[in-house]
């Protein structure tokens, strides 16, 4: 048995609880990694005195998250907290010269830039495979698997939580709210749900994403973000009826502007792999320049599987700590080398509109008028039978690509109409 390497454990979560079960109950892959030891030195929980879901030693328990990073026993933090100071512990860490495993996107994708200078500076490594969808391996596939490729495109579902949602309503199982309910009331979302709904976890993730695909430094606040509150199961069947299913979708692709970086509900073929990703599961899918179309599934979230990633990081840094091998991190600085992301006013996408207007005539007129103003090229339209009470009828209207910022105009010109009632709704399309 090599020389052992003391964790130390900030936050005994639902992953932490998971972290420490695999490392007790070591699976054969590791038990056969003859050298391997880690051994749990300290755990900063937020209240020591609490029941917990794993039986830990009392003595390895602290309530100071900063006992585990100065713990000389402690050679490898894991930060599993979420809690506001994690960004202060992580970059203690690595300038104490200790090695990191963090699982938290949010503090990646707004200081990564800082915490990656902060681990080559030092001489350590700072993973983090569980930020991005749970369990599976999509950060050490690009940074290590699909390294001799230029990644072209990637679209990704990095959000269990709105695919599970959106999965149940195109089921016709109800309405966003009340399926939001639903799903809170059984674990799938949150109390507090905006991060998922909003679209801005997705978001954070593509930022990670995209630094390692595309070498970009944008933060998930320079990721263009829409999220579902506004599909309504209306918008749902008639992408039924036109071939395609809504999904909360993360794109990022090389364009003549600069590197595409959007999450927002999209129409996607039917019969497309990323369509039919249901329930909390997510995917992604890769386009290599050297292997082509490479597809990542599985559960996104989750104590096992997100703890698996976390443990994964652990014993690649372990292994590469016992055999001498300097930090592997050079790859995430970006320095001059960063590209620009695009502006997303300028990106030319197809669009479903849906309106609600007046039954008469001059409307479908006023409409087609603000859309050829647009330089907006018509691809179909469906007009549905009359509201015989209200006089009002669906107007659905499929564009070929048009340029973003025409078509924000072209929209704010509809809503201004006499004919036009409620928002106009749109979504936009995606090939795949």
């Amino acid at each position: 048995m090599g020389s052992s390497i003391g964790v130390g454990l900030i936050g005994l979560g639902t992953v932490g609880s998971g972290v420490v079960r695999l490392l007790r109950d070591a699976p054969a892959a590791m038990q056969r990694r003859q050298h391997l030891d880690l051994q749990l030195r300290r755990i900063a929980v937020a209240d020591p005195a609490k029941k917990r879901a794993v039986d830990v030693a009392a003595d390895l328990l602290t309530a100071n998250a900063m006992d585990v990073v100065d713990d000389p026993d402690v050679q490898l933090v894991v930060e599993l907290s979420g809690a506001a100071g994690a960004r202060e512990w992580i970059a203690a860490g690595l300038e104490r010269g200790k090695d990191v495993v963090t699982a938290n996107k949010a503090v990646l994708a707004q200081h990564g830039e800082e915490l990656f200078g902060l681990a080559l500076a030092n001489g350590v490594d700072l993973m983090f495979e569980a930020s991005v969808a749970g369990g599976i391996p999509i950060i050490r596939s690009l940074r290590s698997g699909l390294v001799a490729n230029e990644v072209e495109s990637l679209y990704g579902i990095l959000n269990g939580t709105t695919n599970y949602i959106l999965t149940r309503m195109t089921r016709r199982e109800g309405g966003y709210r009340e399926i939001l309910a639903d799903a809170q009331e059984k674990g799938f979302a949150e109390p507090d749900p905006s991060m998922d709904v909003s679209g801005m976890d997705a978001a954070q993730k593509l930022a990670i994403l995209c630094r390692i695909a595309f070498h970009t430094t944008g933060t998930g606040e320079d990721v263009y973000c829409e999220g579902i509150e506004q599909v309504d199961t209306l918008d749902i069947e008639y992408a039924r009826e036109l071939g395609f299913t809504i999904k909360l979708l993360a794109i990022a692709k090389r364009g003549p502007g600069g590197v595409q970086a959007r999450v927002h509900p999209a129409m996607l073929p039917s019969e497309s792999l990323l369509a039919n990703i249901h329930d909390e599961f997510n995917a992604i899918e890769v386009v290599g320049s050297s292997v082509g179309t490479q597809v990542f599934s599985g559960r996104g979230a989750g104590q096992m599987p997100t703890a698996s990633a976390v443990v994964a990081d652990m014993v690649e840094l372990a292994e590469r700590k016992i055999s001498g091998a300097g930090s592997a991190g050079g790859d995430m600085i970006l320095d001059d080398g960063a590209a620009s992301l695009a502006d997303m006013s300028e990106l030319e996408i197809r669009y479903y509109l849906r309106l609600l207007v007046e039954d008469r005539p001059g409307v479908l007129e006023s409409i087609t008028h603000i859309v050829a103003q647009g330089d907006i090229s018509i691809a179909s339209v469906i007009q549905k039978e009359r509201d015989l009470q209200g006089g009002t009828v669906p107007l659905i209207i499929v564009t070929h690509e048009a340029r973003e910022r025409s078509m924000r105009q072209a929209v704010a010109a509809m809503n201004e109409l006499d004919g036009v009632h409620e928002e106009v709704t749109v979504i936009r399309m995606e090939k795949l």
